[in-house]
């Protein structure tokens, strides 16, 4: 048998692919113009094409089918989260939004206190205290103070509030599916979601020009698809503590794309806050990774 740490070197490798996958994530939302909800669509419709194929070739025989109807839900509950999400990219930069989009482990900790009343040690609050100081820097007092938020931050709270949903539900659900059975049934159930979302707003989905296909199929096909299947990969030779403070940098991978492609720089002041909620978000990933549990990145 092979030594895992002999090759340790190329499943960080992996990871870091995943990572700068996910960080394009963002860039291929505002390249391509459209609404956020038809972006969103697109990326599941062309993730779960992709996706077919390896499910067929690789899933387990499924035992449980009460964990269907849990990776089911977990895909609206995605849906509403990327639906949010994408939307806030076009109303704000698009490395604030991925940013604090990612405080979903800081609403997991929140909810495991407040409704599992599970018991977080002193460090899971100062990284929680900290991350919402950062995004308080980001999002400015003074527009707090006279409720005149961007509308973009906003939207992205609350996507990070939903995949913090679905993090909490995809735990239930993992315990009897495979990663990629799992990943499948949730990916084509957001993707059913997001569509009848589509058809309800009126959102238009067809005669776009053809420099619009070219970042919907990268966002699904690099973004939602290859960046899941690198980082899930690499999941499975680095421990989840190291790989989940590697996935901050993806908010690093989308500030650094968006300069020569979007034209988009942070201020100072935005780069603190930056730095202060990354900082907050590792001290509770921390805590609330556990060594055996791996979570999956949404972006």
């Amino acid at each position: 048998m092979k030594n895992i740490k002999q090759y340790s070197w190329f499943h960080f490798l992996i990871l870091l692919c995943g990572i700068i996958c996910i960080g394009w994530s963002a860039i291929f939302v505002k390249i391509a113009g459209i609404s956020g909800l038809g972006s969103a669509f697109y990326r599941m419709l062309i993730g779960s094409i992709g996706i077919l194929p390896i499910w067929f070739f690789h899933h387990r025989p499924i035992k449980d089918f009460k964990s269907i109807r849990i990776a089911a839900l977990c895909g609206i509950i995605f849906a509403s989260d990327i639906a949010l999400w994408n939307t806030s990219i076009l109303l704000t930069k698009a490395a604030i939004a991925t940013l604090i989009a990612n405080l979903a482990p800081v609403w997991v900790g929140l909810i495991a206190v407040f409704i599992l009343k599970e018991k977080q040690k002193p460090l899971f609050w100062t990284g929680t205290i900290i991350s919402l100081i950062g995004v308080v820097i980001i999002v400015g007092i003074t527009n707090i103070l006279h409720s005149s938020l961007n509308t973009g931050n906003l939207l992205a709270i609350g996507a990070s509030l939903f995949y913090a949903m679905y993090l909490l539900i995809t735990r239930t659900g993992r315990n009897s599916l495979d990663t990629v059975t799992f990943t499948a049934i949730s990916m084509i159930s957001s993707t059913i979601v997001l569509y009848i979302l589509c058809l309800f707003f009126h959102i238009k989905l067809t005669n776009f020009p053809s420099s619009t296909w070219y970042p919907l199929a990268g966002l699904g096909l690099i973004s939602q698809l290859g960046g899941w299947l690198a980082i899930n990969y690499a999941l499975g030779y680095i421990k989840p503590t190291i790989a989940s403070v590697s996935l901050l940098s993806q908010s690093v991978f989308t500030a650094i794309f968006a300069v020569p492609v979007l034209g988009e720089y942070l201020n100072l002041i935005e780069i603190v806050g930056a730095i202060i909620v990354l900082i907050g978000i590792y001290m509770v990933n921390r805590k609330i990774v556990k060594p055996t549990t791996s979570i999956e990145p949404e972006y």
